[in-house]
């Protein structure tokens, strides 16, 4: 049926699983609304006069789109206790976070244990008092008629100091005068004039050397003379 989701309710009220057919809408709206699947919900079935307490165990949705595509309803008992989930919700700033630090939202759920009736709309955790290095744990948690199952060590909250990246800066090595940079080196300014300076005095004196040679005639050897006998 367009605008409606499929879903199933069972539990051991219910002898037989029924097939349903819920408004999207007014799930959507629901979801806006509480913000998790723990909540108790009144079912309206059909011609029932009376509604049936329900929780929702499973909700499938489409991976690309988000849509609704299927519920698990589960039919509770109201004088039997049940497993379901409680939301976590911080409130405050931490002093931490003031002088640098980040907060870490670690467990956003917790699994509980209590009546139907009880089952609470989540618990609000206080962070204003948390330093850089605390953290507030399962076990400082208290809910009246509600006895917590997640394990009582596990951090909900922390606050981790900020993270430091040190940049080193490259410097290059300045060789020694008259030492030759290795191959692929470049050598530091002024380093490279002396020697191309005293590589073209070098070569001005050969040329001029040269040309002192060509300037002057060579001298002819005069022939011997022979003696008269």
């Amino acid at each position: 049926m367009k605008g409606s989701i499929p879903g199933i309710l069972y539990g051991p009220e219910i002898g037989s699983p029924l097939t349903v057919m819920l408004n999207t809408k007014e799930l959507a709206s629901f979801f806006r609304l509480t913000a998790g699947t723990g909540k108790l919900i009144d079912l309206d079935l059909g011609d029932e006069k009376k509604s049936r307490k329900v929780i929702i165990r499973e909700l499938q949705r489409d991976p690309v789109t988000g849509n609704f595509e299927h519920i698990d309803l589960f039919q509770v008992s109201m004088t039997k206790k049940l497993t379901t989930t409680m939301r976590v919700h911080l409130t405050g700033m931490a002093e931490g976070v003031k002088l640098g630090g980040i907060l870490q939202h670690v467990l956003r759920e917790l699994e509980i244990s209590c009546l139907p009736a009880d089952i609470p709309e989540g618990v609000s955790v206080d962070v204003s008092a948390l330093m850089i290095g605390d953290s507030i744990h399962v076990s400082d948690l208290k809910v009246e008629n509600v006895e917590i199952l997640t394990d009582a060590s596990q951090a909900i909250v922390t606050v981790v100091p900020p993270t430091i990246i040190k940049v080193e800066e490259e410097v290059a090595a300045v060789p020694a005068e008259g030492e030759v940079p290795a191959e692929g080196e470049v050598p530091a300014e002024g380093e490279a004039a002396a020697p191309a300076e005293g590589a073209e005095a070098e070569a001005g004196a050969e040329k001029k050397e040269k040309a002192e040679k060509k300037e002057k005639p060579e001298k002819k050897e005069r022939p011997e003379k022979k003696e008269k006998k």
